[in-house]
């Protein structure tokens, strides 16, 4: 792992080592304190300490289940992980005990892609039937969001802006609003800006995504409320270098996106989309 000064981009340390176990990080989550890191191929989470980058535990037993973890979601007293096998496992946040693992029906992960906490449930993408899980903290079934008023389309990642969710619609050129106390949708944001929508988040008052993966990517920005899509950045814009972008993330008014293809990091002004630096 490396570490970035966010608001200036310069260098602190890179985080590396056998102790560690990093095996094709897929996913980090900052809770109670540390860093989890889900390891795709190692089928394992590795948690450290930010703040000198020491080693906490590496959470890898066969009772957790732990079958290509790929997202991670946290509250104050669990970590969930997401395995691309089709379930989650619950983790004790304070001693990384196993808690839970569930699967089958009637949650019904089909190609399950991005886990994302909004207040005390949790919600699921399932890219594989067009719908999303929603669950109770303690994993407990809630609902199955799907049906055509939702137009997922193969909705792959999900974030969540302190009021609503917003899932991202690989096949549909689009974003779906949902209310997640009721799961009514609220908007269905479609614009040709919004191609193959794949790593979501929000910051900064608003909702950007990436699309198209592979070299000629691009990042937009959506407007909560009215869903105008206000800026598309790509790399005829400006020297941004974008390549297969698999992540973004807001840090104050600087928008991060993480370049797979490139093995670098395009800074962005989050407001207006201009190009700060890439960091490589």
């Amino acid at each position: 792992m490396t570490e970035v000064k966010a608001s200036t981009g310069a260098f602190v340390a890179s985080i590396a080592g056998p102790t560690f176990k990093f095996d094709r990080p897929t996913a980090i989550q900052f809770a109670g304190g540390d860093l989890f890191v889900a390891n795709g191929s190692g089928n394992s989470v590795t948690e450290f300490n930010p703040s000198n980058g020491s080693l906490v535990r590496v959470i890898s037993k066969a009772k957790f289940d732990f079958s290509d973890p790929i997202a991670l979601a946290a509250n104050y007293e669990h970590l969930y992980v997401l395995n691309s096998s089709g379930s989650v496992t619950e983790v004790a946040l304070s001693t990384g005990y196993f808690t839970k693992n569930v699967s089958g029906s009637p949650f019904g992960f089909s190609s399950p892609t991005s886990i994302t906490r909004a207040g005390n449930d949790l919600f699921v993408t399932n890219s594989g039937d067009n719908s999303v899980t929603e669950l109770t903290k303690s994993l407990s079934h809630v609902k199955t969001l799907s049906g055509s008023s939702y137009k997922f389309r193969q909705p792959v990642g999900g974030a969540y802006d302190g009021t609503d969710l917003w899932f991202s619609n690989y096949s549909g050129e689009s974003i779906t609003e949902v209310a997640p106390t009721t799961g009514n949708v609220v908007q269905v944001v479609v614009n040709s800006w919004l191609p193959t929508p794949g790593p979501i988040t929000v910051g900064d008052g608003y909702i950007y995504s990436a699309s198209p993966p592979g070299s000629s990517p691009m990042i937009s920005q959506v407007t909560p409320g009215d869903g105008s899509v206000n800026w598309m950045m790509c790399n005829t814009n400006g020297p941004y270098a974008f390549n297969n972008p698999q992540a973004l993330a807001v840090a104050g008014s600087t928008l991060w996106v993480v370049n797979e293809g490139g093995n670098s990091l395009t800074e962005m002004n989050a407001t207006t989309g201009a190009f700060v630096a890439t960091i490589s």
